[in-house]
C-alpha cells in the first residue's frame, strides 16, 4: 500500500472530516486582499496628458489573501467557527476584506482596526483584448513602519483572552518586513504555547520559522535548511541532510515538524521518529498558487480535530492535491474534493484505504 494511504484510512478520514464543524480554529497574523482588474484593452486611448494608453477597469474580483486565504481555507475544508486576529488598516481595503472574509463565514470581530496601517493589498491588473489575456505588474499596498507598541499589546490582547475558547491557533507570519508578527508578539505566542500545551499551535514563518517555540513547525525544505543552518546556503545543502535538520527542528520545539518538499510531499517528524508521505495523483495543468495554504489550513483543522501528526501530513496533502489542479485561483478544498482526491489515490495508487 502506498505510504500515504497507510498513514490516514479511508474509516479515519470521514471520521476526522466529520469532526471539524465541532471545531474552532483561530489565525493570527499577516491578513491580505487580493484584487484583480479586468482592463478592457479594446477600450484603452492614448492619453492627452501622458503618452500611455489607459487602462479601462470593466470587472472587479475581490478575495481573501495571506493569512486571510488560511482562514478561507480552513472554512471551506469545514472547520466550525474560524477567527481572525491581526490588525487591519482604516481603509476601503481594510473594509472590503472584512466583508469578503464575513461572506464566508469567518468571524472577524477579534480584528484591530487602526488608521496607523495599511491593509495589506495585492492588486493584480489583468489586461484583456480580443481572444487573450495576461497579468500586468502588480499593484501591492503594503505598510512602511513597523507595527506600534499599542497595537502590540492589543494583538497581544485579543488573542490571550480568546485562546481557551479554540481548539488551535495558527499562527500566518507572511510578510518579510513590518508584519503583526513582530518580534514582541511572536515571544507573547510562544509563552501561549508553552502554557496552553493543551492546544494545537501552528506556524507558518516564510523567514523566522527558527524563532517559534512549542508549536509545530511547517516550514518547506529551503525554509528549514535556513532555520538550522544560517550560515549556508539553504539551496546547497543536500536533501539527505533533511532528516537531521527536520529532528533538530521538533528537539527544539517539543512538537511535531512537517518539512514540505514541493511536489515530493513531506516529511513528519514526531515522537523522535519521521516518516515521508508523498503528494496524492494530481493531473497537469496544475497551479501552485495557495497550495501551501491549503496544506496548513488541512494540517491544523486534522490536529485540531483529533488526528495524528502522521494523519495531519496526509490529509494536508490531499487538501494540496485539490488545489493545484484549480487555475487561475487561489483555491480551496472542500470535504467531498478531499474524499474524492483520497478515492483517485486509492484506485492509482494501490490499497484499500
Amino acid at each position: 500500500m502506498n505510504a500515504l494511504l497507510q498513514q490516514l484510512s479511508k474509516e479515519r478520514l470521514d471520521e476526522i472530516l466529520s469532526r471539524l464543524p465541532e471545531c474552532t480554529v483561530g489565525v493570527v497574523g499577516d491578513l491580505g486582499l487580493d484584487a484583480y482588474w479586468y482592463a478592457d484593452m479594446t477600450r484603452s486611448f492614448l492619453s492627452r496628458e501622458t503618452p500611455l494608453f489607459a487602462r479601462p477597469v470593466v470587472r472587479e474580483a475581490y478575495s481573501p489573501g495571506a493569512g486571510a486565504n488560511v482562514a478561507d481555507n480552513l472554512k471551506a475544508l469545514g472547520v466550525g467557527r474560524v477567527a481572525v486576529f491581526s490588525v487591519l488598516g482604516d481603509d476601503w481595503r481594510g473594509a472590503t476584506l472584512q466583508q469578503e472574509m464575513s461572506l464566508r463565514g469567518i468571524v472577524v470581530e477579534p480584528l484591530i482596526i487602526s488608521s496607523q496601517r495599511s491593509t495589506t493589498t495585492f492588486i493584480k491588473p489583468i489586461l484583456m483584448g480580443y481572444d487573450s489575456q495576461q497579468e500586468d505588474a502588480r499593484i501591492d499596498f503594503e505598510n512602511t513602519d513597523p507595527l506600534a507598541p499599542e497595537l502590540e499589546d492589543a494583538l497581544v490582547e485579543r488573542v490571550t483572552r480568546q485562546v481557551t475558547d479554540l481548539d488551535a491557533l495558527l499562527v500566518a507570519d507572511q510578510l518579510d518586513l513590518n508584519g503583526v508578527i513582530t518580534e514582541r508578539v511572536r515571544e507573547a505566542l510562544n509563552e501561549l504555547a508553552e502554557q496552553h500545551a493543551d492546544k494545537v499551535f501552528v506556524v507558518d514563518s516564510r523567514q523566522r520559522i527558527g524563532m517559534f517555540r512549542h508549536m509545530c513547525l511547517k516550514p518547506n525544505w529551503v525554509e528549514a535548511a535556513a532555520a538550522v543552518f544560517p550560515d549556508r546556503d539553504p539551496r546547497a545543502i543536500p536533501r539527505d541532510e533533511l532528516v537531521q535538520i527536520g529532528h533538530t527542528l521538533g528537539e527544539r520545539t517539543g512538537r511535531p515538524t512537517f518539512v514540505t518538499l514541493s511536489e515530493n510531499g513531506v516529511i513528519v517528524f514526531a515522537d523522535a521518529e519521521h516518516r515521508h508521505i508523498p503528494i496524492p495523483p494530481v493531473r497537469p495543468p496544475l497551479d501552485p498558487v495557495g497550495a501551501g495554504d491549503s496544506f496548513i489550513s488541512a494540517l491544523a483543522a486534522t490536529l485540531a480535530a483529533g488526528g495524528t501528526p502522521w494523519e495531519a501530513g496526509a490529509m494536508a496533502n490531499l487538501a494540496a492535491g485539490v488545489t493545484v489542479e484549480k487555475l487561475n485561483e487561489t483555491g480551496t478544498a472542500s470535504p467531498a474534493e478531499v474524499r474524492a482526491r483520497y478515492d483517485l489515490a486509492v484506485a492509482t495508487m494501490g490499497g484499500a484505504g
